[in-house]
């Protein structure tokens, strides 16, 4: 009887009593119990849906560990490691990231409003729809990270680099800054930018099909061989602006300040009522069929420029230097040439020219 009774009783101690918790249990135990673990081993942890709000996980190796739909706001996070890990729909309101390394991270649709990512390196990380507003991206690496549907409210990007990113729809409000940004063949397609200050953004190859950058601040910004089809540039600042090589086919630049600005081998087209071109250096540009009428040229260099059928009722190129300009069947009437040398400029068939005499 007793031989059969010590077997059974062995059995239900081993019930009754907790096995031993392995390392990495021992690490999740004591998060959730102390709200801390620095320098901790949670590889792989299993932290889906967990409340860690306010949790200190500094120098913490994280990699490959789940985060779903977990709470992280006011974490911690300064000097772990995270590859692999995954932050979907994970909530890191005003959590402390800089200087981490999370290129492929994947942070869709999480909430990150208010984080500090300071100089993070978030190449190829997946944001998409994932709240960005009021975060500090100061410095960070997003080259080819996916933020298209990300809400990008107050967000600070200044000095980022988001060359090759896709930004497709999204909405940067004039409270961005975006100031020594690279979108260097960014996908800012439908983009909304209006209002901003770009002064000085590379936007070279970049994809801005239908953006909006009415009433922004480009001075000096550079759309080297850009895609500008049908971008609303209305009321914006382009003083010595580089488009050579963009196409601009649409463009809609009513009231656009392009005064020193480069144009060399591009097509625009459209309404170009009233723009600004002073100073600007236009080089094999075709404006075929655009209406330019009260179109400012004054002092710009125009070498191999195509306006043939083009409005240019009122323009005003005083001083401008036009050399071998196609002018065929172009409308001049009222159109100013005070001090310009049309010699050797193609005019048949234009209407209404009056060229005042050269000094």
């Amino acid at each position: 009887m007793l031989k059969k009774t010590i077997p059974n009783l062995i059995g239900l101690m081993a019930v009754l009593l907790p096995a031993q918790l392995s390392a990495g249990e021992l690490a999740v135990q004591q998060l959730l119990d102390q709200r801390s673990c620095q320098q901790c081993d949670l590889r792989q942890a299993d932290l889906r849906m967990q409340d860690l709000n306010g949790v200190d996980l500094r120098g913490a190796r994280l990699d490959n560990a789940m985060f779903y739909q977990a709470d992280l706001s006011g974490a911690r996070l300064e000097g772990a490691t995270l590859k692999g890990a995954s932050f979907a729909r994970t909530d890191l309101r005003g959590a402390s990231m800089q200087n981490l390394d999370l290129s492929r991270g994947r942070f869709s649709r999480a909430n990150l409003s208010g984080a500090d990512l300071r100089d993070a390196n978030l190449k190829e990380a997946n944001l998409e729809g994932a709240d960005l507003s009021a975060a500090n991206l100061s410095g960070a690496k997003l080259e080819s990270a996916i933020l298209a549907g990300s809400r990008l409210d107050s967000v600070v990007l200044a000095g980022a680099v988001l060359d090759s990113a896709n930004l497709r729809g999204v909405n940067l409000t004039k409270t961005a800054d975006l100031s020594g940004a690279s979108f260097k063949q960014t996908d800012l397609r439908m983009a909304r930018l209006s209002g901003l200050d770009l002064r000085e953004i590379d936007f070279t190859r970049a994809r801005l099909l239908k953006a909006d950058l009415s009433g922004a601040n480009l001075k000096q910004a550079r759309f080297i061989d850009a895609e500008l089809k049908k971008v609303a540039f209305v009321d914006a600042n382009l003083h010595g602006a580089n488009f050579e090589g963009a196409r601009m086919h649409g463009a809609k630049l009513k009231g656009a300040k392009l005064e020193a600005a480069t144009l060399r081998g591009m097509e625009l087209s459209g309404n170009l009522i009233g723009v600004d071109f002073s100073n600007a250096q236009i080089s094999r540009v075709r404006f075929n069929g655009a209406n330019l009428k009260d179109a400012k040229f004054r002092s710009a260099q125009l070498e191999y420029a195509d306006f043939e059928g083009t409005n240019l009722y009122g323009a005003d190129f005083t001083g401008a230097s036009l050399h071998r300009c196609n002018l065929r069947k172009a409308n001049l009437r009222k159109t100013r040439f005070d001090g310009v040398d049309l010699e050797g400029n193609l005019l048949e068939g234009a209407m209404g020219l009056h060229q005042s005499p050269v000094n």
